[in-house]
């Protein structure tokens, strides 16, 4: 309404000045443009022809000549802003001040310059001032062009006058209806004013109604909801602001029901934790143990175990469920039950191939869907100098065999494998058998987190560069063994280069303890 009122007003000024000067706006000066623009026009020619007449045989034979020429041409006519002569290759020979070029060579005179014949005078209009130019003629050839700006500031002037006259002849005759122009656009202001105080009220109301619905809110009153019947903005407003309080109330059991399952998560992975072997290395008779474990989430389904058995005799077993999780946690946790509960029942029961038909058939009978587990077990007798195994499909474990000079040198693969454990369609075979193992050997066994670990490209870590890291190792000492864990999971950390593991990633080193670390025991 506000811009409205001001509308209307500036129409009706419009309209009034526009009414009273017409006339003498039409009549009077029109009629003075026109004549004055004429008769600049015939004078400019015959300036334009005549400075080309003086200037043609100077033009040809003392250039020097030309500018004085020039000069009191300019001087003797006011209305003569500059001049500019140039040779018949559009060179300036002399010029008067104030020439400015984008005026001088305009493309429209230049176009007409080359259509006349010499003599013929053309022009242009360049802002409040005309631009002429003839070619100059010299024993029947053209030897160059004059151009000559001219001003028209004294007619402007005059006809500004004549329009200033109008004008305050217009003013004079609005002056009478300025009072009522004036009520009619305060008349408008008035009820528009009046008209948005009540569209104000109008849409305040339901705005304090949905900011007490909204400190309601904040203070946990999420059942609280504001009328929804109006069909404009406001009303639209409210159903969306029903619908924030609805999703903020889910939203708020939903988080707290994460966070209870983030506590819980937690717990079972300390719980899992637990029932890891810790880092520290494990001594019994002539082996040396250590492990490393760690899950791609909260929960992981790869573990690994050990049991000290009689004569110096050790068993290990490494598995890893499918997936990784809470599920696949308590697949491992159930596998792992099952060698405890076989050791409990009698020590001559944990040979490798029992040790997998125990984890077959407690984990086989879990839940609907069949629940895969890889398993490697293995029993390592130093005295005997033998390993005897069972694999169910894990990845090949092999035995680093200690060289001559003491270093780690190369890699006896067990390659022996079977159906993975806990399917109940098929019949479960392993595979079984024994390998020796020396003093100073180191059996190496992992699951496939360690050799998929990816880097940013997609290129997986692999078994060979696993086996590059034991290359030349001397193991001789309990701490030398601890150092090449480490090595091996600082090969895998910066191979991944901070991408996030998709699998669980597990290895166990076993050393059946070198001759020199003996004998430093024994002294």
């Amino acid at each position: 309404m506000v811009s409205a009122a001001v509308f209307a007003s500036a129409w009706f000024s419009r309209g009034a000045i526009r009414d009273l000067a017409r006339d003498v706006a039409e009549a009077d000066t029109k009629s003075r443009r026109e004549d004055g623009n004429a008769a600049i026009q015939h004078e400019a020619e015959i300036l334009c022809r005549n400075v080309a007449t003086a200037i043609s045989v100077p033009l040809t034979a003392a250039l020097s000549d030309v500018q004085p020429l020039l000069d009191k041409a300019k001087k003797d006519y006011d209305r003569i802003q500059w001049l500019v002569v140039v040779d018949r290759d559009d060179k300036v020979v002399a010029a008067t001040n104030g020439a400015v070029a984008g005026a001088v060579f305009t493309d429209e005179l230049t176009a007409k310059l080359a259509q006349l014949d010499p003599g013929v005078v053309a022009s242009t209009h360049a802002g409040t001032d005309w631009v002429y130019g003839t070619r100059v003629e010299s024993g029947g050839d053209v030897v160059g062009q004059v151009r000559m700006g001219v001003s028209t500031a004294a007619l402007e002037a005059a006809l500004a006058r004549t329009i200033a006259e109008a004008q305050q002849r217009a003013e004079r005759g609005a002056d009478s209806t300025r009072s009522k122009i004036t009520l009619v656009a305060l008349s408008l202001l008035a009820f528009g004013i009046g008209l948005a105080a009540l569209q104000g009220l109008r849409i305040a109301a339901p705005l304090r109604l949905l900011a007490h619905q909204a400190e309601r809110i904040a203070s946990g009153h999420f059942e609280q909801r504001v009328p929804e019947r109006r069909g404009d903005e406001i009303g639209v407003l409210a159903r969306n602001f029903n619908f924030m309080a609805s999703r903020i109330g889910e939203l708020l059991v939903e988080k707290a029901h994460a966070a209870s399952l983030e506590r819980e998560m937690s717990l079972a992975r300390q719980v899992q934790q637990a029932m890891l072997p810790p880092p520290d290395l494990v001594l019994h008779g002539g082996i040396r143990v250590v492990g490393h474990c760690v899950p791609a989430s909260s929960c992981g389904g790869d573990w690994w175990s050990y049991r000290k058995l009689s004569g110096d005799r050790m068993l290990l077993v490494i598995g890893d469920a499918t997936g990784h999780g809470l599920h696949s946690a308590l697949i491992a946790a159930t596998a792992r039950g099952a060698v405890e509960a076989l050791a409990d029942a009698d020590e001559r029961l944990l040979t490798p191939e029992q040790v997998l038909r125990a984890i077959h058939s407690a984990i086989s009978g879990i839940g609907d869907h069949a629940l895969l587990m890889t398993c490697f077990a293995a029993v390592v007798d130093p005295g005997a100098s033998t390993l005897w195994f069972a694999n169910a499909g894990q990845n090949f474990p092999y035995v680093l065999r200690r060289s001559t000079a003491g270093a780690l040198d190369d890699a006896q693969i067990i390659a022996a494998s079977g159906n993975p454990l806990g399917d109940r369609t098929v019949t479960q075979t392993l595979r079984r058998g024994s390998v020796p193992i020396h003093p100073g050997d180191v059996l190496v066994t992992f699951t496939d987190g360690v050799v998929e670990r990816s880097n940013p490209t997609g290129k997986l870590f692999g078994d060979r560069r696993l086996r590059a890291v034991f290359r030349g190792q001397r193991i001789e000492t309990p701490d030398d063994l601890i150092g090449l864990r480490e090595r091996v999971v600082q090969a895998i950390d910066a191979f991944a280069d901070g991408t996030t593991s998709q699998d669980d990633v597990t290895f166990v080193l076993v050393q059946s303890e070198p001759m020199v670390g003996r004998m430093r025991t024994a002294s």
